[in-house]
């Protein structure tokens, strides 16, 4: 297997940055175009990686203010733009976004709350950099708490709002039929089911399509825990979006060695009594387990359940459990040896790559809170904010969309390995962490700032979800086409 280490420097990566073209005549030169970086120096990987490490210079420095090194899309109108009413919300002086969380689920209240923080504080920051093309940005926040998805879809859409930007509901499905029906086109921070990961009028930053699935940390598991993953179980919350997950992970994990013994599925709302869990695990000889859910409560409560009951387990969860919540609470050690799937660069190395330092200095300025969910918004609002600025002042959803489907390289500024928005293609690039007492380390590769690439670490899976959402031969959803107006 040939496997290269990405590097982001400390002006790192602007692999697919995107910027408006520049010209006399905006609206009928701009456009969203991939930046490589200047120059390219391979050398041998380090003893033992088993394959090269390639360090990519940073490109030019951009004229004016950066995120990263992404010029910001933010800025005054040209001098006669002609701004008018384009489109659905959007005037000559603004446009009004759609986003929004499941916070006011009872169960974990404030869930994935990080995400409209990141949202409104880069907006904010947009707007005091002179809006979008002189347009101001006005923030609508919706709550679906998981369950309320279909009534918060309907009411962004009575709302007027122009696109949803950065929202990240759990159950997305649900949301389809409505959302199409109004045209209300999406750049979110995330997509669950099927039907939204390959959905029309979407496009993600770091695509998650239901019929791929991101593999590296399989073989990074794999390679540390040779023996234990011939021991695999499986534990998932009773709804769609973390069976989705679970089977992805039964169906790609087996090429690297995987043998899953036990997989189990526990209430979503928490249950009573994690024991009969833990013995079930126990009793099947599992030592390693997937698992997909939410940290707090639901693991946590049941990795200190497996503890009393003496039953060890090395772990692997998503991207969700990187947040400063999950590690505060492990306090007893009952979540140590918790493997974190990761396709961003950490907190703790802002220091190595300065778009990490800017989405938590943006935070820390506006008094949100900062998770790993809240970077990846922010890559969101940073890549629909750059093909708006493209569109000028013809702004509507389509151009957007448009936009955004020429991209075939994007890191929002270097926060994370480079996803392909334009193919619906997830990161072949990864790397893990790991959560011992109330601090994450990196565990794979070693090196700050670095993923692990190779291309096969993206595989090709064939789920029931997927024959569910009805792909077309470019692999877009058509269970809710019929949704969309005729034009």
């Amino acid at each position: 297997m040939r496997r290269s280490r990405l590097r982001f420097t400390a002006a790192f990566l602007a692999l697919g940055l995107l910027a408006a073209a520049c010209g006399e005549d905006r609206e009928d030169e701009a456009a969203v175009t991939d930046t490589t970086a200047e120059s390219t120096d391979t050398t041998a990987a380090p003893e033992g990686d088993g394959g090269e490490s390639t360090e990519t210079t940073a490109a030019p420095e951009a004229d004016g203010e950066t995120f990263g090194e992404l010029p910001w899309p933010c800025g005054p109108a040209e001098d006669g733009a002609g701004l008018g009413d384009s489109d659905v919300g959007v005037t000559a002086e603004t446009i009004k976004i759609a986003t929004g969380d499941d916070a006011g689920f009872a169960t974990s209240p404030g869930l994935n709350e990080q995400i409209t923080d990141a949202v409104e504080a880069m907006a904010a920051k947009c707007n005091a950099l002179g809006g979008i093309n002189g347009r101001m940005i006005e923030v609508q926040y919706y709550d679906a708490a998981i369950l309320n998805v279909a009534n918060a879809m309907t009411q962004a859409c009575e709302d007027g709002n122009f696109m949803l930007v950065g929202q990240g509901w759990s159950l997305d499905s649900a949301q389809e039929e409505t959302r199409l029906s109004c045209g209300l086109a999406s750049v979110p921070t995330y997509s669950v089911s099927a039907a939204f990961a390959h959905a029309p009028l979407m496009a993600q930053p770091l695509p998650n399509p239901a019929d791929r699935l991101p593999t590296s940390i399989a073989a990074h598991m794999a390679q540390l825990f040779p023996e234990e993953v011939t021991a695999a179980a499986t534990m998932f919350g009773n709804y769609s979006a973390t069976i989705e997950s679970t089977d992805k992970v039964k169906e790609a994990y087996p090429d690297y060695g995987f043998e899953f013994v036990a997989d189990l599925e526990y209430n979503i709302s928490g249950e009573d009594d994690w024991t009969p869990f833990a013995l079930q695990l126990r009793d099947a000889g599992a030592r390693f387990l997937y698992f997909s859910g939410s940290c707090i409560p639901n693991f946590q409560a049941f990795m200190q359940t497996a503890a009393v009951n003496g039953l060890e387990l090395i772990t692997q969860t998503d991207a969700n459990f990187y947040e400063e919540k999950c590690a505060e609470a492990n306090t007893d050690g009952a979540m140590d040896n918790l493997h974190i799937r990761m396709a961003f660069i950490p907190f703790e190395e802002r220091d190595v790559v300065k778009a990490v330092d800017d989405y938590l200095t943006i935070l820390e300025e506006s008094g949100g809170k900062v998770s790993m969910l809240g970077m990846q918004a922010t890559s969101a609002f940073l890549l629909w904010a750059t093909a708006a600025d493209a569109c000028g002042a013809e702004l509507t959803r389509d151009c957007v969309i448009e936009q955004i489907k020429t991209v075939t390289e994007w890191t929002g500024g270097g926060l994370h390995a480079p996803g392909n928005p334009a193919e619906n293609l997830p990161p072949s690039c990864g790397m893990v962490l790991k959560l011992e007492g109330t601090e994450y380390s990196r565990v794979y590769p070693e090196e700050p700032g670095t993923f692990d690439c190779d291309d096969s670490f993206v595989v090709e899976v064939q789920t029931q979800w997927v024959d569910q959402a009805q792909l077309d031969e470019n692999r877009v959803s058509q269970t809710f086409a019929s949704a969309i107006p005729a034009s």
